[in-house]
């Protein structure tokens, strides 16, 4: 949630159990980063999700220095379910990845976790509902043979909201030994359940 600069952690981060080290967000989840968001998604207009990355690596680079960000050893994008892939004909946390690898020069971890599960989408549910969704929806691809231990991770999505779904995905991170996990988002936002 949003800080004040002197704060290192929101109240959220702090009463919650992540699996994540830190998490950094463009904007909360409001016009016109939602508006944004949805012609991207919803809409297919791909060049709102160059422009929102574009918008989060100026937001990024505001908050860390150019040696920071070289500690990263690989971004990795938030899976889709092939199903819900071939329905939207792209994933729209691959195109902020792919920019962000073409702009930050951060290699792509690519295809080591996958989305096994077929999930609703988490919009409109409770904070128990969403963990119960996403829980063991992600799996370590078994045809990777790639090794994370001790590496520093960056994994993209767009929208964080209770977290469920990263969290969820980098247990299978930490369970591999990656060094320390970090979320970039196009937004953070809460919900009242």
């Amino acid at each position: 949630m949003p800080l004040n600069k002197n704060a290192q952690y929101c109240g959220d981060c702090l009463q919650k159990n992540y699996i994540f080290d830190h998490i950094h967000a463009l904007g909360d989840y409001q016009k016109p980063l939602s508006t944004l968001i949805k012609h991207l998604k919803y809409q297919q207009q791909l060049i709102a999700g160059e422009l929102l990355a574009q918008l989060l690596i100026k937001s990024i680079l505001s908050r860390y220095t150019k040696q920071q960000l070289l500690h990263f050893d690989y971004l990795l994008a938030v899976p889709l379910h092939p199903k819900k892939l071939q329905q939207r004909g792209f994933n729209q946390a691959q195109i902020i990845c792919d920019v962000l690898h073409q702009q930050l020069n951060i290699p792509i971890l690519e295809k080591y976790i996958l989305r096994n599960k077929e999930t609703i989408p988490q919009e409109g549910l409770s904070i128990i509902k969403r963990r119960k969704n996403v829980h063991g929806a992600f799996v370590k691809n078994l045809s990777s043979n790639q090794s994370i231990k001790g590496k520093n991770i960056i994994v993209i999505d767009d929208v964080v909201t209770t977290g469920a779904t990263v969290n969820s995905l980098c247990k299978i991170l930490a369970k591999q030994e990656a060094n320390t996990i970090t979320v970039f988002c196009l937004c953070r936002t809460a919900i009242n359940k």
